[in-house]
């Protein structure tokens, strides 16, 4: 049996509003419905994360061992269900658990999966016009700069965060595999936030930067001095695909588009060439 994590009713509330916020995938494992003896409780909670580690309790024994082999299957179904255990003599309506306490338990099994997460570093024009295009779109935008009369007049964003570019999101659990467009207003910036992402281990699933191809090789040349395993694959400079057009709302479209052929494994013109 995996070990559960610090357990508290606090503990697994905060985790299950992390995994409604799309920060990881889980499985929310409830049990909602039980007769006669037994260990499980009704409104108990356990939350099953892919590695088999668990927080929380259905009730431990048997009834917790077969619940969180259940909720491991539903990683691949990616499919909310509902399951009825015996904990007594078998029944034709109720998976055996071999246990001889007596009653039945119904689990309701609820999947969370992680949300397609991007990071905006620079709330200028190119950072605004983003949030503004990515609003209809099923990303969670975090938008990060160190000016608040500029972030102030962001609306779109889901998070602002009001920090130094070489202190960003420290104090945050940062999405795997996540989205990342930087668009500061100091190439220097630029580049220290390309240098941190790595840095930091986030894995990103792309990483986007505006800027020139004539600067590219050596923002490339420095990150690898700095993070010689750092994948240099997921890095877009300069960021979009090749649409033409030059304004904000323009450049904001082109990015938008090159991060959906990221996500779709589609084919574009990247103007990374």
């Amino acid at each position: 049996m995996p070990l559960a994590k610090g357990f508290s009713v606090k503990n697994i509330y905060n985790e299950i509003l992390e995994l409604s916020r799309g920060n990881a995938s889980g499985v929310l494992v409830t049990v909602v419905e039980k007769t006669g003896s037994g260990p499980a409780n009704t409104g108990s909670k356990m939350i099953v994360y892919s590695d088999g580690s668990i927080i929380g309790t259905v009730g431990g024994g048997t009834i917790e061992k077969m619940a969180i082999d259940r909720a491991i299957s539903i990683f691949d179904s990616h499919k909310n269900c509902l399951e009825k255990f015996s904990m007594g003599e078998s029944n034709d309506d109720a998976t055996a658990t071999g246990m001889l306490c007596g009653g039945t338990a119904t689990l309701f099994f609820e999947y969370f999966a992680p949300q397609n997460h991007i990071y905006i570093f620079g709330a200028g024009h190119i950072g605004k016009a983003l949030c503004y295009h990515l609003k209809n779109l099923d990303y969670y935008v975090t938008l990060i700069d160190d000016r608040k009369e500029v972030l102030d007049q962001v609306d779109n964003a889901n998070e602002k965060v009001l920090e130094s570019f070489d202190r960003a999101l420290t104090d945050r659990q940062v999405a795997e595999n996540a989205y990342f467009v930087i668009a500061t207003y100091q190439h220097k910036y630029d580049a220290l936030v390309l240098n941190r992402i790595f840095k930091k281990g986030w894995n990103p699933k792309y990483v986007g930067m505006v800027s020139s191809r004539s600067k590219r090789e050596k923002l490339l040349s420095n990150l690898k001095a700095e993070v010689p395993d750092a994948n240099l694959e997921c890095c877009y400079i300069p960021v979009g695909l090749d649409i033409g057009g030059g304004s904000p709302d323009e450049i904001a479209i082109s990015i938008i588009a090159e991060l959906q052929t990221v996500r779709y494994g589609k084919k574009g013109s990247h103007l990374r060439g």
